[in-house]
């Protein structure tokens, strides 16, 4: 027979971390365990209380009906536990954990990082990590607790939601068009080189955003990675389709028909359901949200202007 009065308090940690991030190696990495120890706190855990709390799944671990019913408890006694311990009342409370980002190229370098360092300022405990990619969130994604994709994801267990517009705008280096044709309306561009993503790499149906902006050009260039095309745009390889927030403050690139062509896409907010009601996880979301409305002319700049914002 199961005896509650067995059960050890500190046993819940282990319980949760694994709740919310799926896999023994990644609940001990955010408790600065080994796995095996994590695995070994939630065995004694679950003959405590006479119920298995976790299953296996291909992906990783889920609750169990008895560990859904067990994880509103052991919340609630985390939030108790970090009040108790939390000084006087009224005194700011330090807020410390890991909190990994998972972020497009772009997006996370230019948008992601440099927002970081505010949040650091205010919330030193957080530790922070940041993982970019063109690869589409999956439930074979390496764990994460809050990413930003362009890519809607109709998977379970996820919260989503809408962050920001942004706009693409063509783009060239003066040394490639002083030599080319001239462009003037969209058609022109059909005379044009042309650098772009590898179609085949490329699994972000987002950006497959060729035939709006032209059918027939030749590729002189194609890369998965936004930098490498920023570069070869730069080193007049051809006009490429680049986010306005990485393109405007490079010096060596100049826009091209942006008073009539710009292609719109989204980035999106995802956290796994189980972080939501997270603490460190909803400071690292509304922060980061802040900092991209904030920049939000850099994002989308006025139809026809270009070039005038800042890194």
């Amino acid at each position: 027979m199961h005896n509650h009065s067995k059960v050890n308090l500190d046993d819940l940690r282990y319980f949760l971390a694994l709740a919310r991030h799926g896999r023994l190696v990644a609940a001990g990495e955010r408790l600065g365990v080994e796995h095996t120890t994590v695995s070994r706190r939630l065995a004694a855990l679950e003959r405590a209380v006479g119920h298995r709390l976790f299953e296996r799944t291909r992906t990783g671990w889920a609750l169990t009906h008895a560990g859904r019913r067990l994880m509103p408890h052991a919340e609630r006694i985390e939030a108790e536990a970090l009040l108790a311990f939390s000084g006087t009342e009224g005194e700011a409370r330090p807020v410390s954990g890991v909190v990994r980002l998972i972020a497009t190229d772009a997006a996370g370098s230019v948008m992601v990082a440099p927002a970081l360092a505010p949040l650091h300022a205010q919330h030193p405990g957080i530790e922070l990590e940041l993982v970019t990619t063109s690869a589409l969130i999956s439930q074979h994604t390496g764990q994460f607790d809050v990413a930003i994709t362009l890519h809607r994801p109709q998977l379970p267990r996820l919260h989503v939601r809408r962050l920001c517009d942004y706009a693409l705008r063509l783009y060239a280096a003066p040394s490639y068009l002083a030599r080319a044709e001239p462009i003037r309306v969209t058609a022109d561009l059909a005379d044009h080189e042309m650098v772009w993503y590898i179609e085949s790499l490329l699994d972000l149906p987002e950006l497959r955003v060729f035939n709006e902006v032209s059918e027939t050009a030749t590729f002189s260039f194609r890369s998965s990675n936004v930098f490498a095309q920023l570069e070869a745009v730069a080193a007049g390889l051809g006009v490429g389709l680049l986010p306005c927030f990485l393109a405007d403050g490079d010096p060596r690139v100049e826009p091209v028909l942006h008073h009539e062509l710009q292609v719109e896409r989204t980035f999106w907010m995802i956290v796994p359901s189980a972080l939501v009601n997270v603490e460190t996880v909803q400071i690292v979301c509304d922060h980061v949200t802040q900092w991209f409305q904030y920049r939000a002319d850099v994002l989308k700049p006025p139809l026809g202007q270009a070039g005038e914002a800042s890194p």
